[in-house]
């Protein structure tokens, strides 16, 4: 059983849908490895969510966000609150933080 709830902001799976979709341009393998990472991220967030360092933008962190890198360059940026995970966004690592929508 889950140690903690995930709750998915609606904006991310189109967030994450963007990402693949641009990965399965160049490959499909890159992109189903993109799925199965990030599912793999949630799965850890369930058990435990502070595994996960504080985002280094300054404005995020003072906000309290965490990051979780997956698939070399992508980042889960979330909220943790009691026992309930806010999964706000999902972002290109090489994306400026003021361009990630939370």
């Amino acid at each position: 059983m889950s140690k903690y709830e995930i709750i998915i902001a609606s904006r991310v799976d189109k967030q994450l849908l963007r990402h693949i979709e641009f990965l399965a341009n160049v490959s499909i393998v890159a992109a189903r490895n993109l799925r199965t990472e990030y599912a793999e991220v949630l799965e850890r967030l369930e058990e435990n969510p502070y595994q996960f360092p504080l985002e280094t933008d300054p404005v995020l962190r003072d906000s309290g966000y965490h990051k979780a890198i997956f698939y070399k360059r992508y980042k889960a940026v979330f909220l943790i609150e009691d026992n309930i995970v806010y999964l706000d966004a999902v972002a290109d690592c090489r994306q400026n933080s003021e361009n990630i929508n939370l």
